[in-house]
């Protein structure tokens, strides 16, 4: 059985979606302590709530806007003297938007890149210095089907801001192997949130014939998240239900 037991973990973007699933996957498989952080501040004291009602696990919540390297500087030190370490940082938080090339404007490009892209590389620098201290940790970060195909339906700026975020987790995982601090990425392919709601995808373009969840996202997750995964950095666990094999 998966076990984080005696584990301590942030998770971002945990306020909904898959952030959600995976701090609840992570409760329910005895995680000791969370952070769970978002700027939607009363949808995440919601979903920890609900968590708590669950599985009996609290979880500090923090509101933070991951853009800012101060936030994060700010969510990482409170999560160190809140839990006394962090062992996982599982990154969930993300922005997509429907639309074409001509769709995209500067604002938006920047926004998406913002929070896809440089406020990850922050929230994990400032994590990846606490691990380094404690001997080691683990770090996983949600890229996308769309980083590798491109998109079905999103606009230019997500599939690129994926894309970053695998070539960051390879650049992380290569730094941080002699320190024992392990960074992989989960992709997730057609998966059913409040932010795809309106994507229109379409089981029937799935090999095992469905559009996945939330709960399927977590389960890569929670593998790469405990020990049964000690020997593997630098690798990607794709979810897309065999859309894409490569």
């Amino acid at each position: 059985m998966f076990t984080l037991e005696n584990k301590t973990a942030i998770v971002t973007g945990a306020a909904g979606g898959i952030g959600a699933a995976c701090a609840l996957m992570f409760a329910q498989h005895g995680i000791g302590a969370m952070v769970l952080t978002d700027v939607r501040e009363d949808r995440l004291d919601a979903s920890a709530a609900a968590i708590e009602k669950e599985t009996g696990v609290k979880s500090v919540c923090a509101a933070c806007d991951i853009r800012s390297e101060e936030a994060d500087k700010a969510l990482a030190a409170r999560a160190a003297e809140k839990m006394g370490r962090v062992d996982i940082l599982l990154n969930c938080a993300g922005v997509s938007k429907t639309g074409s090339l001509y769709d995209v404007s500067e604002d938006q490009w920047n926004f998406t890149f913002d929070i896809n892209v440089k406020g990850l590389f922050f929230i994990c620098r400032e994590v990846y210095r606490i691990m380094e201290k404690q001997g080691g940790g683990c770090i996983i970060n949600l890229a996308s089907q769309a980083a590798r195909g491109g998109g079905l339906v999103v606009s230019p700026d997500y599939p690129s801001s994926k894309a970053a975020v695998l070539t960051l987790t390879k650049s992380l995982a290569k730094s941080g192997a002699a320190r024992r601090i392990r960074v992989n990425t989960v992709s997730p392919g057609l998966i059913t949130t409040e932010m795809t709601a309106d994507f229109g995808y379409d089981p029937k373009t799935v090999p095992l014939g469905r559009l996945g969840t939330g709960a399927d996202v977590a389960g890569a997750a929670l593998f790469l998240a405990s020990d049964y995964a000690s020997y593997i950095t630098g690798a990607c666990i794709d979810v897309n239900g065999g859309i894409a094999m490569i």
